[in-house]
């Protein structure tokens, strides 16, 4: 098991090992890692407090194609690359389109199927069940 601090460490690293960009980057991977953990533990139902959250070791492979992507897609979104625009209005017969000015936000609208993608289903074996006791 890793604490909160190591495992977010040992996903970095890892994410760096398939993702050479992640390399270059050392604060966009920080801070990619921290969201994608604490989106994870948020799924796991892991305890609020920073010290008492415990992270199987076997989700750090998971973890870190899970930043990868993001990572990816934020580094786009950061240099402009990405155009993932909404689409604002749509005309028929005078074929015309207009699209909004800002680029979606994945991480802050995307729910957890979507974030997780096909690993949601990896992820659910560790899910932790919450007990309400009178």
């Amino acid at each position: 098991m890793y604490a909160y601090d190591t495992f977010t460490l040992e996903v970095a690293n890892a994410t760096k090992e398939i993702n050479h960009a992640a390399a270059e980057d050392e604060t966009l991977l920080k801070s990619v890692c921290e969201e994608i953990t604490d989106r994870i533990s948020l799924y796991l139902n892991l305890p609020a407090e920073q010290e008492a959250k415990c992270f199987d070791r076997r989700l750090v492979r998971i973890a870190a194609r899970i930043v990868s992507g993001i990572f990816t897609q934020t580094q786009a979104n950061i240099e402009g690359d990405n155009d993932d625009t909404e689409v604002k209005s749509l005309s028929d017969n005078g074929q015309s389109i207009t699209y909004g000015e800002k680029t979606k936000n994945y991480l802050a609208s995307a729910t957890d199927g979507e974030l997780f993608g096909g690993f949601a289903e990896l992820l659910k074996p560790f899910r932790r069940v919450h007990v309400v006791s009178r």
